[in-house]
C-alpha cells in the first residue's frame, strides 16, 4: 500500500510539481493542441448559443477544476512521497487550503466589483468596458501569478519544512532572511520567473513547430474529441478532457521543469546564506 502511495504521489509530483501548468496560461495553444479544433469550437459556439443556460456552470465548473490543480499542487510540495505526514505537515496543508481560499475569495470579490462599476458606468454614463475582452487576460495573468507566487513560497520554505517547522513558522523565517538579505531573494526569484517564461516560450515553440509536424507526418493524431454540450452530462464531459488536455500538456513540460528547477535550487537563498557561513567558519 505504501509503495502505490508513493507512486501516486511521484505521479502528482511529475505532473503538478514547481510551476508546472503556467505554460498552459502562458500560452494556451499549448492546451489547445490536445485537442480537435473544430470539435472545440462547436463546443463553445454552443455554450455562447443554443446551450446558454449551461455557460455560468461551466465556469464554475472550470473554476473548480483550476481550485483543485492548486491545491494538488502544493499538497505534492508540503506532503511526503512515503504517505508518512507529521501533525505540523497536514497543519501546513490545511492553512494552504484555508489561505488559497482568501486569496480566491478577494479575487471574486474584487471581479465583482469591477462587473458592478462596469454595469454603473453603462447605465448612467453611457460608458461602455469590454470586460468580455479584459477577463481572459485577467485570469490569465491571475493564475501565472498564483502559481509562480506559490512556487516561491513552496521553494523558499523547503529547507526550514524539512528541519521540521510548519509553514507558517518557515515563512516567518523566510520573511526574517529577506529582510536581512532582500537582494539573493528578489534575484532568485527574478531569475525564476526568467527561466519559467523562456522555458514556457521554448516549450510553445517546441508543440508547435516540433510535435505538431512530427505527429502529422507520422499519421498519429493526439486529438482529444468533444461534444456539444447539450446537457450537464456533455458538459461535465467537455470538462474532462480539457482536464486530460491540461495533464497531457503538464507531462510533456515536465522535463523543462525538472531542468529549470535543477539550475534555480543553485541560486536558492537559503543554501547560499548556509554556504557563506560555512566558508566563514572556515576561514575563522
Amino acid at each position: 500500500m505504501r509503495k502505490i502511495q508513493r507512486v501516486i504521489n511521484g505521479i502528482f509530483r511529475l505532473l503538478f510539481g514547481e510551476f508546472n501548468g503556467v505554460q498552459v496560461f502562458l500560452y494556451p495553444m499549448t492546451l489547445f493542441w490536445w485537442m480537435d479544433s473544430y470539435d472545440f469550437y462547436y463546443a463553445m459556439t454552443g455554450l455562447l448559443t443554443k446551450q446558454r443556460h449551461l455557460f455560468p456552470l461551466s465556469i464554475f465548473l472550470l473554476l473548480l477544476l483550476y481550485v483543485l490543480f492548486l491545491i494538488i499542487k502544493n499538497s505534492s510540495a508540503i506532503l511526503k512521497e512515503n504517505g508518512r505526514n507529521t501533525e505540523t505537515e497536514k497543519r501546513s496543508l490545511y492553512a494552504m487550503v484555508i489561505n488559497l481560499h482568501k486569496i480566491l475569495l478577494i479575487a471574486v470579490l474584487a471581479v465583482g466589483l469591477v462587473y458592478v462599476l462596469a454595469a454603473f458606468l453603462k447605465y448612467y454614463y453611457a460608458i461602455h468596458i469590454p470586460l468580455k475582452m479584459f477577463f481572459p487576460y485577467i485570469f490569465r495573468g491571475f493564475s501565472v501569478f498564483l502559481i509562480i507566487f506559490y512556487t516561491l513560497i513552496n521553494t523558499w520554505t523547503k529547507p526550514f519544512r524539512l528541519g521540521g517547522l510548519s509553514m507558517n513558522r518557515s515563512i516567518v523565517r523566510v520573511r526574517r532572511q529577506y529582510r536581512q538579505h532582500p537582494e539573493l531573494y528578489g534575484m532568485h526569484a527574478l531569475v525564476l520567473v526568467m527561466m519559467i517564461v523562456i522555458g514556457s516560450f521554448i516549450y510553445n515553440l517546441m508543440v508547435l513547430n516540433l510535435f505538431y509536424p512530427v505527429v502529422g507526418a507520422i499519421g498519429f493524431s493526439p486529438d482529444l474529441f468533444m461534444t456539444v454540450p447539450s446537457s450537464i452530462p456533455a458538459l461535465l464531459y467537455d470538462i474532462f478532457i480539457l482536464g486530460v488536455a491540461f495533464m497531457l500538456s503538464n507531462l510533456l513540460f515536465s522535463p523543462i521543469v525538472m531542468i529549470i528547477s535543477f539550475y534555480s535550487d543553485k541560486l536558492h537563498p537559503h543554501l547560499q546564506l548556509a554556504g557563506n557561513a560555512k566558508n566563514n567558519a572556515e576561514t575563522d
